[in-house]
């Protein structure tokens, strides 16, 4: 998983090793865990989907791998979003920095539990679980520890697995069709939106699943979101999410060339990206992130304020690039631009910013 510093942390096999607790240990926690949370109502501006008529428990419970940079503050919205009509929801939590997941279950006025193993959050029967990390090969490890803890339904409680991981899309399938054998279901639900948007619960989810899946899925999702988007079947979501970051790297490879040569230029850099923001260089990379440490400081913009901490890694977009060519290549689809941003990100990394954000490109063409 990632820890909230955005360092990547690969699965320890000792971490998993603690035995599981019986039915009975879960079934008293599940009842311990039921306190009811009220906030405000967030609706999808995209797409809305009724709440399931299904029967449904006095409190449903969710579990939360992965608390990184975002799946921190995706998880609090969980907690403290209290959606209409929506289930009261106790949050069984794992993340590998325990420290993380200590600070949310201290933040969660008891509503949330540090699980000991992932096979643990598998066995307790829970209605979602949401994973949020931050490579393929962790996805694939968590999903196998949390089939092999989780039993088939004898009812209809079957368990909901929302991947919001940003990984290929042939993962994406795997992962579902492995999920289904065991008689559950999955959804690969990737977001947009950043740090500020998982903060705020305005993020974009793009669902890959079918319709079941994303009608019971929207109670949570809604808790976190200001967009959810069906793209279609399982692996749609990420497929979406990938050609998302292939554009995303390049519009920020070119707001921050456009930044650099306007300061050298004369230009002031809060009156250029004022300027482009009226304009039609208007985009999420210089109006939400502007990478210029100027701007984002008198506009109240955060990782370039902060010397390019806490944002979206740059080495997470250039593995999600990496990812897209891969796909590229595979469909035989020309991807020039993205060629070109890959081995920027690639120099990037090479530097040793690999843990900045993105944007710290900028700082890179300075050549600081």
């Amino acid at each position: 998983y990632r820890r909230r510093n955005g360092t990547p942390n690969m699965l320890i096999s000792s971490h998993l090793s603690r035995s599981l607790p019986n039915k009975v240990a879960l079934a008293m926690r599940r009842q311990q865990l039921a306190i009811a949370t009220m906030g405000e109502s967030r609706t999808s501006r995209i797409q809305t989907i009724p709440f399931s008529t299904s029967p449904a428990r006095d409190t449903a419970l969710v579990g939360f791998i992965g608390l990184g940079n975002m799946g921190f503050p995706m998880c609090m919205n969980l907690l403290t979003k209290q959606q209409d009509g929506g289930p009261l929801v106790s949050i069984m939590v794992l993340d590998t920095n325990p420290d993380s997941a200590a600070s949310l279950a201290a933040e969660s006025n008891g509503r949330a539990e540090v699980a000991g193993t992932v096979q643990e959050i598998g066995a307790a029967s829970c209605d979602v679980v949401f994973t949020m990390l931050p490579s393929c090969e962790i996805v694939q490890s968590v999903y196998n520890d949390l089939l092999q803890g989780a039993d088939k339904p004898s009812n209809d409680r079957s368990t909901l697995f929302v991947d919001c991981s940003t990984v290929a899309p042939s993962i994406s399938r795997m992962v579902h069709n492995e999920v289904i054998k065991k008689g559950h279901s999955a959804m690969d639900a990737p977001v947009s939106g950043g740090v500020k948007g998982a903060t705020d619960g305005t993020l974009t989810f793009m669902a890959g699943s079918d319709t079941v899946s994303l009608e019971k899925a929207m109670p949570y999702l809604n808790r976190m979101a200001r967009a959810v988007i069906h793209c279609g079947g399982s692996g749609t979501g990420s497929a979406t999410k990938l050609c998302n970051n292939l554009a995303l790297a390049a519009q920020m490879a070119g707001i921050c060339e456009a930044m650099n040569l306007g300061e050298a230029l004369g230009v002031d850099p809060i009156v250029l990206a004022d300027v482009m923001n009226a304009s039609t260089a208007k985009c999420w990379s210089c109006e939400v992130n502007n990478p210029h440490p100027e701007v984002a400081k008198v506009r109240g913009m955060t990782a370039a304020a902060k010397n390019y901490e806490g944002g979206f890694a740059s080495k997470l977009m250039l593995k999600d690039i990496g990812l897209a060519m891969e796909a590229a290549q595979d469909e035989g689809i020309a991807v020039p631009t993205g060629a070109s941003t890959k081995e920027l990100y690639q120099m990037i990394d090479k530097r040793g910013l690999g843990a900045k954000d993105f944007g710290v490109l900028l700082q890179f063409l300075r050549g600081e």
